[in-house]
């Protein structure tokens, strides 16, 4: 039976900035990591 709709293959694109998907999950994940690690310095400071 043939496929009613069939979904067109489409590449993904790169990202507009540093070239690669990992890079930016790595980049996003680092970022994360800074606000964290800010949070708890300010969380032991103003204890």
């Amino acid at each position: 039976m043939p496929e009613l709709h069939p979904i067109p293959s489409v590449p993904d694109e790169p990202p507009p900035f540093l070239r690669t998907w990992r890079r930016v999950y790595i980049a996003v994940l680092l970022y994360l990591a800074a606000i964290i690690a800010a949070f708890y310095v300010f969380t032991r400071a103003y204890r």
